[in-house]
């Protein structure tokens, strides 16, 4: 039976709740991304020809960093930001002063992590050579050109799809359609290479046959909520309408940005949407989320014969993604709200216009797991929490059709059908592991009705 509690009864997780992903992730996770920031700055500094200022400035900032690390490693109170000619620190330290007294490894997860991403930030805003330097692109880029074989498979894959696609609306197979945009959306949900074994890469043929269709459902075994049938009756439903911008707001740079692209280029080959907005962060932001100078990065590995030796398919797809983005079917977006410490329940009253430019949207596509504790506050919800309610202000009646897609990561995971279900999937992964070790996911879609 669904939980009755709203947003307001539901604790967020803490980074001191014992048996936590947010646990874990404080105390072994944070101070290594920090280090991580650390050697990159040196090795940039080392590499390049660098002025004596900004040398200088390497070895201020790494000092900086060096202390937000001891800071972690000692379990320091997270103290307020000092001003870096920002809009908002003021909001980041009256949310701090909201919660009260707290450290690292004592504080609400969603705001400790998000507060160390713009510590970052603020340290880098602070010099004046390194303002918009991306201390994790070269870790984003190492893990794109790692995946070479599945960018190579799915640039094969996705030309096989469109071309199915093409011969299912001239034929008008519905079903066909249907399966060919649940493939697309599977490969926009798992969206790393080492989860593409998990999709079914069915050919037309099998598609149209019970087997095909089989194979699919088999696909779709580890999606704890799914509600792929629902979000394809609203497409089908409201196919009429004349302006259908979807907007996708990402997740991570690399393969899954990839993953992502063909999404929005499928959706537009489709006729499922007109056009199809991105939105990146404005600033490195959780290590791989994208960020706006990551879009022509794509680009630059997708034309390389070095990177990516097998031309065959890419040398037909690239130019192709390209003529989206010049022609402004798939353009990019960047907002502040998404680099705030602010769920999205606070999204009406602290980015009342970008609420209302979703509202607008035909379907807003959410991707990745810290989207998906954003939306539902990173609230210990009991897992058959319908979506709806755990989208508070965003789910009954908002007005914004909202699909996640989301593998599941963290603490929190709402939308589960049954408690005999939670307790089967308790028991197929003891301890929690299904909410949080990347091989369950879910496609939650709410209409905002």
């Amino acid at each position: 039976m669904p939980s009755t509690m709203n947003a307001q009864e539901v604790r967020a997780v803490w980074t001191s709740d014992k048996g936590s992903m947010a646990k874990q992730t404080a105390e072994t996770r944070w101070a290594k991304i920090i280090q991580g920031t650390i050697d990159d700055i040196g090795e940039t500094a080392a590499a390049e020809d660098v002025d004596g200022q900004k040398r200088a400035e390497s070895i201020a900032i790494q000092i900086a960093l060096k202390d937000i690390k001891k800071g972690i490693e000692q379990n320091k109170p997270l103290t307020p930001l000092p001003d870096d000619g920002k809009l908002d620190t003021q909001e980041w330290n009256k949310q701090l002063a909201a919660i009260g007294e707290c450290s690292w490894t004592n504080c609400p997860w969603l705001f400790g992590e998000c507060y160390m991403y713009r510590y970052i930030q603020r340290i880098l805003n602070s010099s004046k050579h390194w303002q918009n330097y991306d201390v994790f692109k070269r870790q984003k880029d190492s893990t794109f050109v790692k995946s070479r074989a599945a960018v190579e498979e799915l640039a094969s894959r996705y030309m096989q799809i469109v071309a199915d696609t093409r011969v299912a609306q001239k034929e008008n197979k519905e079903e066909t359609k249907k399966l060919l945009f649940i493939e697309m959306t599977e490969i926009a949900l798992w969206g790393n290479a080492t989860d593409l074994s998990l999709l079914a890469n069915l050919t037309l043929e099998d598609l149209q046959t019970l087997q095909g269709r089989e194979a699919i459902q088999k696909s779709q075994r580890n999606i704890v909520d799914n509600d792929t049938d629902d979000v394809w009756a609203y497409l089908q439903r409201t196919a009429g309408q004349a302006s259908r911008q979807i907007d996708i707001v990402l997740d991570n740079a690399g393969f899954e940005f990839f993953t992502d692209v063909l999404y929005a280029a499928y959706l537009l080959e489709a006729g499922i949407a007109t056009s199809v907005r991105l939105h990146t962060k404005e600033f490195p932001w959780f290590v791989s989320d994208v960020i706006p100078s990551d879009v022509e990065s794509l680009f630059e590995h997708l034309d390389s014969s070095e990177c990516f030796p097998g031309r065959e398919y890419l040398d037909q797809l690239t130019p192709r993604l390209r003529k989206f983005f010049q022609s402004g079917a798939i353009a990019t977006t960047s907002d502040p709200f998404w680099t705030t410490p602010f769920s999205f329940h606070e999204m009406p009253s602290k980015a009342p216009a970008l609420f209302k430019e979703l509202q607008n949207s035909y379907l807003v596509i959410f991707k990745g797991d810290l989207n998906y504790r954003k939306l539902t506050r990173d609230g210990l919800w009991p897992h058959t929490t319908t979506y709806e309610k755990a989208l508070g202000p965003l789910g009954k009646e908002s007005g914004v059709k909202i699909l996640a897609l989301r593998t599941n990561k963290s603490d929190v995971c709402v939308g589960v059908p049954t408690q005999s279900k939670v307790d089967a999937l308790n028991e197929e992964a003891p301890g929690g592991a299904w909410i949080r070790n990347g091989k369950y996911a879910v496609v939650s879609f709410n209409e905002g009705r």
